[in-house]
């Protein structure tokens, strides 16, 4: 899966290395890029970047990329498109979208929503800025499966490193609903408290 940030700079380098993947005006390859990350145009797209307040992460559709790309006279070179990395302070994106026990709602730097599968309700992590390098989680439910003798609440909630923080924070979740998955358990909304 391709995942990328949404934000002003982190499109032109992903437009620069798709240039070099594609044979296409640069027109042409904003208004595909656009489809792929989820917009009807380049102008909704830009619109929403207007409005939004922090980057966010989202899986990029190559399918989408390449049909509006071909209905623009465009073609794609490679089999497979590369897109850019990530910084290094969302080296643990990609994991997340790609874990089949998590539904990602909603990726920011600081916020994340998702569902655990199987259990239909939203979980909420936020970090906060607590000064001296440092940031705070607070996540919106605790779990207690039946492999556990009560609810977990990490003893630290806090980190220097935001990206490790949010790294903890969903995995104090996630770990816990696999062991129960893998233990036989049915999930169930009651996981979550």
């Amino acid at each position: 899966m391709l995942v990328a940030q949404l934000t002003d700079d982190s499109l032109r380098v992903m437009k620069r290395a798709l240039l070099t993947q594609c044979d296409a005006a640069s027109a042409q390859l904003t208004e595909a890029m656009a489809r792929g990350l989820g917009y009807r145009t380049q102008a909704a797209l830009k619109a929403d970047l207007k409005q939004s307040a922090h980057a966010r992460y989202i899986l990029f559709d190559e399918a989408g990329f390449r049909r509006r790309l071909d209905e623009l006279g465009g073609s794609v070179s490679v089999s497979e498109i590369a897109l850019p990395p990530l910084d290094h302070a969302a080296r643990y994106v990609e994991g997340l979208f790609n874990n089949p026990d998590l539904d990602i709602l909603e990726l920011r730097p600081m916020t994340v929503r998702f569902r655990l599968s199987g259990i239909d309700i939203e979980v909420r992590i936020d970090l906060e800025d607590v000064g001296g390098g440092n940031v705070r989680f607070h996540r919106s439910h605790a779990i207690h499966t039946p492999v556990q003798i009560g609810p977990y609440y990490p003893g630290r909630d806090w980190d220097d490193d935001p990206a490790y923080a949010m790294h903890r924070a969903i995995e104090s979740l996630a770990s816990y609903h696999q062991q129960a998955l893998r233990a036989g358990h049915k999930p169930s909304p009651q996981w979550l408290v």
